[in-house]
């Protein structure tokens, strides 16, 4: 049976009064058909389809909101643009870079606050729209309820910032360090070629190591969206909740050693799609932005050689493209939540019986035992043998 290998976190009964308990759960037939996932672990295909189709799904909330946030990210970068040159004509050189280098810090910590409550926001309408009404309750979304998780989210991004500067600052250290230290090796013999290969398989690793850190630290967003105390009312809601601290806890102990390399090949397929999307949207735009450029009779090279082309195109198509991309990468996060918690505490199998109680975070895992057999019957004796009656045989 599926997600029973590996019991986790444990399983142990829920309080009699949790939310999913109050009312009878509707049959599993009707509810699995409204869901976007079969109830059973997912594949890594499964989870990548799935993610687009709760795009598509909530288009509405899934896009709208990164697009909110990723507008205000280009207004603040052209407020700096504006920042740097107006300094530059009012103040010397380095009032010039200390305001601007403060400004940028500032702003991507910022970025990184709002960009981790949009992520458990989006996680949230992703578990809503993943699992249907049958498991999830739909709720009306207002600003207001989305506001509650903002501050909770502020320290879990401060936590999250934190760590991934740190892990990125080791992660590009070693990758160059191993650059350098090969291509000294290697020595001025070999071909601009071969040194670019050299460095590619080395842009490659470190690609791949940083999304198996990434991993840990971005399942730490749904696992305290879905099992904190602003949790949705949904099957799979612990008794135990899960605060900022225990959900990095929460993600490390889903995730371990065993599913990491799963977790490194859906995190690196989401990113490279991200870019692809991100390369072809600009490629697109830049090409209408020729054509349309050329029919005004604007000189072709004129407009290549100048920055503010690439600057305001690549800038235009980021924004663009980041506002539907932030929402799948959020959905994959969600999926790959999901599906950790079926594969490790049978989370599926407490969705489709009532028997099973709902998997704790905390909780010791507990190893279910089959009953022993009920021993033999006793065998019977055989009946003694009569002895033949006189005359017999005569």
């Amino acid at each position: 049976m599926a997600g029973t290998t590996n019991p986790g976190g444990g399983l142990r009964l829920a309080s009699a009064t949790a939310p999913w308990q109050r009312t009878r759960r509707p049959a599993v037939l009707d509810a699995s058909r409204a869901a976007l996932i079969p109830l059973r672990p997912l594949t890594i295909t499964e989870v990548l389809d799935a993610a687009f189709l709760v795009v598509r799904a909530n288009a509405r909330m899934m896009v709208g909101l990164p697009l909110v946030i990723a507008g205000g990210a280009g207004l603040y970068l052209l407020g700096g643009i504006g920042l740097w040159f107006l300094l530059g004509d009012t103040s010397g050189a380095t009032a010039q870079i200390v305001t601007v280098v403060l400004y940028g810090l500032l702003g991507l910590l910022l970025l990184t606050m709002c960009l981790v409550w949009m992520t458990a926001v989006l996680s949230r309408i992703t578990l809503e729209t993943v699992l249907g009404p049958g498991f999830v309750p739909a709720t009306p979304w207002t600003l207001r309820r989305a506001l509650r998780m903002f501050w909770p989210m502020v320290g879990l991004s401060l936590l999250q910032w934190v760590a991934a500067s740190t892990m990125q600052s080791i992660i590009i250290t070693g990758v160059y360090y191993v650059l350098i230290a090969l291509m000294l090796a290697m020595g001025t013999g070999f071909s601009p070629a071969a040194l670019g290969g050299l460095a590619t398989v080395v842009s490659v690793i470190g690609y791949v190591i940083s999304a198996a850190a990434y991993s840990y630290l971005s399942l730490a967003v749904p696992a305290y969206a879905t099992e904190s105390q602003h949790a949705p009312a949904w099957i799979g809601t612990p008794a135990r909740r899960t605060n900022i601290i225990t959900a990095f806890i929460r993600s490390f102990t889903l995730i371990g050693w065993r599913n990491l390399p799963r977790a490194t090949v859906i995190m690196a397929g989401a990113f490279a799609i991200a870019l692809l999307v991100i390369a072809l949207v600009g490629f697109g735009s830049l090409l209408v932005l020729l054509l349309y450029a050329t029919s005004l009779g604007v000189d072709f090279y004129d407009l290549l050689e100048n920055p503010w082309t690439y600057l305001g195109v690549f800038g235009f198509s980021s924004i663009v493209a980041m506002s539907a991309l932030l929402a799948f990468v959020a959905a994959v996060q969600t999926l790959l939540y999901v599906d950790l918690r079926m594969r490790r505490e049978g989370l599926d199998l407490a969705m489709r019986f009532d028997c099973v109680p709902i998997p704790q975070p905390s909780a010791p895992p507990i190893i279910y035992v089959a009953p022993p057999m009920p021993p033999p019957p006793p065998m019977q004796a055989p009946p003694p043998m009569q002895a033949p009656p006189p005359g017999h045989g005569r």
